[in-house]
């Protein structure tokens, strides 16, 4: 592999080493400072959720610019360089035996790019690329009113853009990178088409990971639309609510019920309460609404109720229950329609505007 050098200099590393397999070139001019760089193992960063590893933080000077220290010889690692100020500037994959040029022509906003392997080419060119699309989505969604189609086409163009590039290139590690940038079916496709070598490539792991994730997702979008067919009646539970008494679904049959699962954490589920009180002022009696606290300590539930001044039933989901997979729960806010017969007529994933429209048609339909 070629041995990318940059401008020869010393480096403060503790301990002191010899030689370098990363070299960091900081914009011209730049005086010398003190970066903070983490890194882990991307083996273990697929188990640092479940067993709580934390990466391994190291601090160094640059000189004269330039800083160079050796990849970790323990196996393909994701690195995190920190600036003075505290941005989170630089961030790209490293193996033993390469050696990378890191080249930073802005820290603020981050500008750089990252060459000296085929993954890192391949990243820093895609990265680059959807960069650009990103901002087209940024600037549809900030508009007023919401440009939905510029967004939508902004969202079509990143996913092909990955797909695209998957399919050019069936051999190169940076694949797996871009797999990394895909969902469901389109995930699906193209680990299958990629070439089987890459399971020995740096990102495999990772991709490995995330297919379990997509399984797991596909099945329970398989699930919300057969619990959308008009005929699934929706499953009963007890919870306490906040007089620790016991809270029966099945107790509303003859009401509209919808489900708000949410968390006081949850900042789209706390920009949903205006008009979801809205509705229920609308439309009570003859709806209530039960909301369902989860992921969180319980006196966090009771403190965001009382913040939030939430005039519904409020229920507390604690650890260990089945709720949330009952519901294919996938992502928060979700709220689901369970109309007077005790059947699911609508589940809505995240804050969208169109679930008020389909609630009152489903009202004023019945």
């Amino acid at each position: 592999m070629k041995k990318m050098i940059l401008a020869a200099a010393t480096a403060v590393l503790t301990p002191m080493i010899a030689s370098a397999d990363v070299t960091i070139k900081f914009p011209d001019g730049k005086a010398d400072s003190i970066y903070t760089i983490e890194h882990m193992l991307i083996t273990d960063m697929v188990r640092s959720r479940a067993e709580g590893l934390m990466p391994k933080v190291d601090t160094l000077k640059s000189v004269a610019g330039i800083i160079k220290f050796e990849i970790d010889p323990a196996g393909p690692s994701r690195y995190m360089i920190q600036t003075p100020t505290g941005r989170r500037g630089v961030d790209f994959f490293a193996s033993p035996g390469e050696n990378l040029a890191v080249i930073i022509t802005s820290e603020n906003p981050g500008d750089y790019i990252v060459t000296g392997s085929p993954l890192m080419d391949g990243v820093t060119d895609l990265s680059k690329k959807s960069k650009v699309i990103l901002e087209k989505y940024r600037t549809a969604a900030q508009a007023n009113p919401r440009d939905e189609a510029a967004m939508q086409a902004a969202q079509n163009e990143y996913t092909a853009l990955f797909k695209d590039y998957v399919a050019a290139n069936p051999t190169n590690p940076a694949s797996m990178y871009a797999l990394l940038n895909l969902e469901g079916e389109d995930f699906m496709a193209g680990l299958a088409s990629v070439d089987p070598s890459l399971k020995n490539s740096a990102l495999y792991p990772m991709v490995e990971s995330q297919k379990a994730y997509v399984e797991k997702s596909m099945a329970a979008e398989k699930k919300m639309e057969e619990m959308q067919s008009g005929s699934y009646v929706a499953p009963d539970f007890t919870l306490k609510n906040l007089e620790g008494k016991d809270v029966k679904l099945s107790d509303f049959r003859g009401k509209w019920v919808i489900l708000d699962f949410w968390g006081s954490w949850c900042g789209w589920c706390i920009k949903g309460f205006p008009k979801l009180k809205d509705a229920y002022e609308q439309y009570k009696p003859e709806l209530e609404i039960i909301g369902v606290d989860c992921n969180e300590p319980e006196a966090n539930w009771r403190k965001g109720v009382e913040k939030y001044k939430l005039p519904w039933v409020n229920v507390y989901n604690p650890e260990g229950t089945t709720l949330l997979a009952d519901y294919a729960v996938q992502g928060f806010p979700t709220k689901v329609i369970v109309n007077p017969e005790g059947k699911i007529a609508n589940i809505t994933v995240g804050e969208d505007p169109a679930f008020f429209d389909t609630l009152a048609k489903l009202i004023n339909e019945k």
